[in-house]
């Protein structure tokens, strides 16, 4: 009886042990699951935070015809990026002019919101909209990034009667409308900037301002005699005072001009105007692109400014290489709808 029980016992030992011992190899197992499941987790959270972009050639919409100065900065960019190979793949420029650039424009607003398909442009985009020609806004994308701006210049004869801005203002107020200024289409870029340092310089109306259907024209004019002062890119106001036709009076950059050619223009921060007015190059995507990347879009602009080819294709342009961050563009963005607004009450684009 005795050799019973102790066997009893000895068997009732062996089962508790194995069942603890499978408790514990349980646990075990389990608690290299939840490490797994961790690392897991850990490796999921680090691929979502550098995101996969692009996975197809980035398309860069043009709203205007090759050749131009949009068309051309456009392809410095996409070269740019190839040549650094800051893209792992190709970037297409897309010419699509028409109906205004709205063909162009309404390609990306349409186009699917994930970074392979953008818009080059300008603040030409706010004058039009501010004067209603186009009711398509900046408001309608979301910004990326500036990579360069130009500013316009009053220009006058070399051979001239007045040789300072003081001189012709002086002029046209004692003899209102006595002094004519050409602009390249109303309510172009050109146009509004000069309106905006009439206005805000508190002489608005003292000029007799002339539209001409472009600026081929309007160079004509002015070399003609048909107009005293003429409102001019910085391209061809380099190019006009190098040969000693025009001297330059007015910059609408808030600074002074950079260019050599002409520094010796004032500049809106010497007329007591509190901003500068210039013709802003950036890129454009469409409403709803993921913010990781519009981030990596403005990290490889950035970049691309920073670039001596980027740099040195702006000077040769008549341009400045200038990174303005996405919060920076937005915000400069608001600023000139504003002011284009405040004049689209008094310009009227159907005369």
């Amino acid at each position: 009886m005795k050799i019973k029980l102790a066997f009893l016992l000895v068997v009732m030992l062996l089962f508790v042990g194995i069942i603890t011992g499978c408790s514990s190899s349980g646990e075990q197992a389990s608690g290299d699951d939840t490490s797994n499941s961790d690392t897991s987790s850990n490796n999921e959270s680090s691929e979502e935070g550098s995101v996969d972009y692009p996975t197809q050639d980035v398309r860069i919409v043009v709203p205007y015809d090759p050749g131009g100065s949009s068309d051309s900065t456009a392809r410095t960019i996409g070269k740019i990026i190839k040549d650094e190979g800051l893209f792992s793949e190709n970037i297409q420029v897309t010419n699509l002019p028409g109906a205004n650039t709205r063909i162009g424009l309404e390609e990306v607003l349409e186009a699917k919101p994930d970074g392979h398909t953008l818009l080059l442009h300008h603040t030409t985009l706010n004058a039009m909209n501010a004067v209603g020609q186009i009711d398509i806004s900046y408001e309608d994308y979301d910004l990326i990034a500036q990579v360069a701006y130009t500013p316009n210049v009053l220009v006058g004869h070399a051979d001239a009667e007045y040789q300072t801005f003081d001189d012709y203002l002086q002029a046209a107020k004692e003899n209102p409308g006595s002094i004519s200024v050409g602009v390249p289409a109303v309510g172009s870029t050109t146009h509004l900037a000069f309106e905006t340092m009439m206005q805000k310089s508190g002489n608005e109306g003292v000029f007799e301002v002339i539209p001409f259907q472009s600026g081929a024209d309007l160079i004509a004019a002015h070399m003609g005699g048909q107009v005293d002062l003429r409102m001019a890119s910085t391209p061809d106001s380099i190019e006009y005072v190098k040969s000693g036709d025009v001297i330059p009076l007015v910059t609408t950059s808030y600074e002074k001009h950079w260019d050599p050619n002409i520094e010796s223009a004032i500049s809106f921060k010497d007329l007591g105007i509190d901003t500068g007015v210039a013709v802003r190059y950036g890129l454009y995507a469409p409403k709803d692109t993921p913010a990781e990347v519009i981030e990596k879009l403005e990290s490889t602009l950035n970049q691309v400014v920073e670039a001596e080819e980027f740099q040195t294709f702006t000077s040769n342009n008549g341009a400045q290489a200038e990174f303005l961050s996405t919060e920076e563009f937005i915000e400069n963005n608001e600023k000139t709808q504003g002011i284009f607004e405040d004049l689209a009450d008094n310009i009227n684009v159907s005369e």
